[in-house]
């Protein structure tokens, strides 16, 4: 294990993984909690209710998105928002099938207020999510004639992970999960449509249904390995050790599944600060573009934001399959770098104060060696724009 992440760089480090990076605004406010502090504030934002939608319309073209990148950029609860993320990758589902903004901003929502709770309950509800219903086609789950596919994804990549289930657990859970289904924006449970016959599936039998199902599965040893592994992956480091992984599962068994408490645990592990993690994790195009509009101080989302994000290979809503975005270097092509350091020198020519407050926010006044040669002599937007397209600014 290296040196342990202290001070005001223990803070940065928190809140790259935990939010979105530091502002102007709120550096000071977060540097003067200290690191134990700023876990507690963090985890006690996800109660926050997300901001009242006055006036928003979500079939007006790209509303969904924008709305959701402000918060991200102007975010009371920096964990909600940025557990929500997390989240919408692993239920990945896609408004390109949908096509009713309504239902995606809805499980958004869901997201963001139930995300830093318990797991079972946050997947009971995904289950009778219309979104979800009509993305892994629910709708024609019906008794004598099911349709696989919720069954087979909800263990597959929501819950157990490939290689905990069989092709015979996929058929019984997909049984149990005939008749949930949906009309118009409403959840529906069909009597008639239901085989309310007994299925056995990962060692138990039963005339189950679909909250059977979530109970048995989010009970299992494997769900809170898989769980534990992926919480890991997004807010500490690509490789978690069997060690690392047991410990955050052994939380979750003890706590029901809940996820702060497993958050609370993983931030103050000794694996999470240290050295080796700073810096560690390749952000992806909404991190990196929503953390950069928090460095300059940026007061919203500029429009030319979201066909950069879609040149980068990440539109909100729209994962381009259910098993959610890449990640790690994935994100870092030839295509994306040329659109990243575009951006970066966008930013950096409109807001020119940057400069002022740009080392202290993202370096704790403490330059890189590795950069500090190419920023020599720089100054004003030039140097913010060599900051924001920098190898390191590219990692959390």
């Amino acid at each position: 294990m290296g040196s342990k992440l202290s001070g005001d760089a223990a803070v940065s480090h928190l809140l790259r993984r935990a939010g979105f990076g530091l502002s102007p605004q709120d550096a000071d406010e977060y540097r003067k909690l200290g690191f134990r502090g700023a876990v507690r504030r963090l985890l006690d934002e996800l109660d926050t209710p997300p901001p009242a939608d006055r006036g928003f319309d979500a079939y007006e073209p790209g509303a969904i998105q924008q709305t959701w990148l402000d918060r991200m950029v102007h975010h009371e609860a920096p964990l909600a928002e940025k557990l929500a993320l997390f989240w919408h990758g692993h239920f990945a589902t896609s408004d390109a099938k949908i096509q009713e903004p309504f239902l995606m901003w809805r499980q958004y929502l869901l997201f963001r207020t139930q995300g830093g709770r318990r797991f079972q309950p946050l997947v009971e509800k995904v289950s009778r999510d219309v979104a979800m219903i009509r993305w892994l086609d629910g709708n024609a789950n019906r008794k004598g004639s099911a349709n696989e596919n919720y069954g087979r994804e909800l263990q597959e990549l929501f819950t157990l992970g490939i290689g905990n289930y069989t092709e015979s657990d996929v058929r019984e859970v997909a049984r149990a999960f005939t008749g949930w289904g949906s009309r118009h924006h409403d959840f529906v449970f069909t009597e008639a449509f239901h085989d309310g016959e007994k299925k056995t599936f990962h060692g138990q039998t039963g005339a189950f249904g679909g909250d059977d199902v979530v109970r048995i599965l989010t009970a299992l040893p494997a769900c809170r390995t898989f769980i534990a592994n992926k919480l890991l992956r997004f807010f500490s480091h690509d490789e978690p050790t069997p060690a690392e992984t047991a410990v955050i599962a052994d939380v979750l068994a003890k706590t029901g599944g809940d996820i702060r408490s497993a958050l609370f645990v993983l931030f103050q592990s000794p694996d999470f600060l240290d050295e080796r993690r700073h810096r560690a994790l390749v952000k992806s195009p909404v991190e990196f573009l929503v953390g950069a509009l928090r460095t300059v101080g940026a007061p919203g989302t500029p429009l030319w934001v979201h066909g950069a994000l879609e040149r980068m290979g990440q539109i909100l809503f729209r994962p381009p399959s259910v098993k959610g975005w890449p990640s790690g270097p994935a994100w870092l092509t030839s295509s994306s770098m040329v659109e990243r350091v575009k951006a970066a020198r966008r930013l950096a020519a409109a807001y020119p104060d940057a400069a002022k407050t740009i080392d202290a926010i993202e370096f704790d006044g403490t330059v890189p060696a590795a950069l500090r040669s190419d920023l020599e002599g720089k100054s004003g937007p030039e140097r913010t724009a060599l900051i924001i397209a920098s190898p390191e600014y590219q990692l959390a």
